[in-house]
């Protein structure tokens, strides 16, 4: 039986729509595995398409001219037909973050809450070469070593963990872990993070039989993925992991927010708004998206 995936085309003044004009030719494979679903204006995506032969199936959301009232309603209908069962994963386009209620930094955020896992999720680069994962998300630096725990680091590596083993298909996921400080702190005094917190994580990990590396020095982490055969690598705020990342994939990479009860998954990158009508954004981290749920389908 077919699985329904939601797509949420988000942020209209972006690159969103362009990005779903260049990959139309993947909705009129009669071949897909998945039924997929535009939650939205149907008659403002079909202008822009400005054609009558496609395969676009649509939750009609009539658009107004507040913009964020109106993503607002298109969330509330996508998150109620998840609730309730009707679909099985979402694809939010990229989206500006003012259009957010303002005590959620992200979307990760205002999903996770809306659906009651907050504190549960956890936010995962893809690409099929390595993944990463930051202990902690949009938060300021200086907030780091108060936020960091030896409960996130473990949640953390139990989402990515039950993510290679139950959907990829992994029976044995090699998760590494990288040091907050310099070196791992074999440099400095006084008790650090990798002692407090890091390290005991990772003895408890080993405990449950999971296998964990670390804490690995931050200025070569990167560099052991390949020698050491690792499928994710944790690191320990934002900016430590989510560049390079960034850098070596490209757009064949994708956001995937692990601890919901579905998949949810965003293109790699943001909505671009200043390249909007120019028609040189790149669709591949949405087709990228679009490909893990044919791939997978049958574990979702």
């Amino acid at each position: 039986m077919k699985k329904t995936i939601i797509i949420l085309p988000s942020d209209p003044n972006s690159i969103n729509y362009e990005i779903i004009k260049k990959t139309l030719f993947f909705f009129n494979n009669k071949k897909n595995k998945n039924n997929y679903i535009f939650v939205g204006d149907k008659k403002d995506l079909t202008n822009y398409i400005d054609s009558k032969k496609n395969n676009l199936k649509f939750v009609d959301v009539k658009k107004n001219k507040n913009t964020k009232l109106y993503l607002q309603r298109c969330f509330e209908k996508a998150f109620e037909i998840l609730k309730n069962k009707k679909a099985q994963g979402i694809i939010n386009l990229p989206l500006n973050k003012k259009f957010l209620p303002k005590k959620y930094p992200g979307f990760t955020e205002y999903i996770s809450n809306f659906f009651g896992t907050t504190g549960k999720e956890s936010m995962l680069l893809y690409s099929e070469s390595f993944s990463v994962c930051p202990n902690t998300t949009h938060i300021p630096l200086n907030s780091v070593s108060r936020k960091l725990s030896k409960k996130i680091v473990k949640k953390n590596i139990c989402n990515i963990y039950s993510f290679y083993k139950n959907i990829l298909g992994l029976k044995k996921p090699n998760i590494a872990i990288m040091g907050l400080n310099p070196h791992s702190g074999m440099d400095l005094k006084g008790p650090l993070e990798e002692s407090k917190v890091i390290r005991p994580a990772i003895r408890e990990m080993r405990r449950k039989n999971i296998r964990i590396q670390g804490p690995l020095s931050p200025d070569s982490a990167f560099n052991e993925i390949k020698n050491k055969k690792i499928n994710c690598l944790i690191g320990n705020y934002h900016d430590q992991v989510l560049p390079t990342f960034k850098y070596i994939n490209k757009f064949k990479a994708i956001n995937i927010t692990l601890g919901l009860p579905f998949l949810r998954i965003s293109p790699d990158h943001g909505p671009a708004q200043e390249i909007q009508g120019k028609n040189i954004a790149n669709p591949d981290s949405f087709l990228y998206a679009l490909n893990f749920f044919e791939k997978y389908y049958k574990k979702i």
